[in-house]
């Protein structure tokens, strides 16, 4: 029962913790999920979709009452009294969330709740001694040796005469302005995207054929490639532009997947 006398869902008399576990069945099998989904696009994120939820509790129903059992007596219908004993509110609350939270482990993330031996199963190692099998002293059954930690992705190889990569720490200018020449062409580099220049002959833009793929650049003109070649890393085809500049100039731009810097423009090349 909220603080005007209405309830959540439209029910028999109970408890407020009942009413709430309630409404949370019913919505289990997503029913609302329409409904919800509507509701979630009007807002910025997870995070502002759950203040816009926990502030109708807080305004319409009484999940953040502490029960006073001098104030909050039974009710004439039959009904519990209202709110909550200190911390069980949290409690329920808590429970919902490690409830779905391991309902989507096991179907979207099964790894993370994966024995040790499962594990080890999985990538063909030996089974060791101790909790998962066979005998063992008591030291090794107090502490059993964990898996072996990854190794660190190798560092971004640093162009001559420049800093470290900006996602190492280093200056972002710097790798921007270096200009790297290629054969018939230059191009430089941010984190986000590589600038591709081509001098051709005076030309017009129906001339210039030019092809995105994920890993692949091909630049033609009136059917004569000028370059082409495997890149070194993806780009998103979507954000990916080109235009001719005085008619003499193919100036291209490459959006990358993911904040990087390459060591080459084309695999194999530096």
């Amino acid at each position: 029962r909220d603080v005007s006398g209405s309830r959540i869902c439209p029910a028999k008399p109970r408890s407020s913790q009942r009413r709430l576990q309630h409404c949370g069945a019913e919505m289990a099998d997503g029913r609302f999920d329409e409904m919800l989904l509507g509701m979630a696009q009007k807002h910025r994120g997870i995070e502002d979709l759950l203040y816009t939820i926990m502030s109708f509790y807080e305004r319409r129903t009484d999940l953040f009452h502490i029960k006073d059992n001098d104030k909050d007596k039974e009710s004439g219908d039959g009904g519990s009294s209202k709110g909550f004993a200190p911390g069980k509110a949290e409690e329920m609350l808590c429970k919902q969330f490690r409830t779905f939270q391991a309902r989507y482990f096991e179907r979207a993330q099964p790894y993370l709740i994966a024995s040790k031996e499962m594990v080890e199963q999985a990538i063909g190692a030996k089974p060791r001694d101790g909790p998962y099998g066979g005998a063992t002293s008591s030291s090794a059954a107090a502490e059993p040796a964990s898996l072996p930690a990854p190794r660190p992705p190798p560092k971004q190889a640093i162009p001559d005469g420049v800093g470290a990569s900006p996602l190492e720490g280093g200056d972002p200018g710097q790798w921007a302005k270096v200009q790297n020449a290629g054969s018939g062409y230059t191009w430089n580099q941010s984190d986000q995207d590589i600038t591709i220049e081509i001098n051709v002959e005076k030309c017009v833009a129906s001339d210039i054929k030019v092809t995105f793929a994920p890993r692949k650049l091909s630049v033609k003109r009136k059917g004569e490639v000028i370059l082409e070649g495997n890149l070194c890393e993806k780009i998103s085809l979507d954000d990916c532009t080109w235009h001719l500049d005085s008619g003499k100039q193919v100036v291209i731009t490459l959006e990358k997947i993911k904040p990087s810097f390459w060591s080459g423009l084309f695999e194999g090349s530096s």
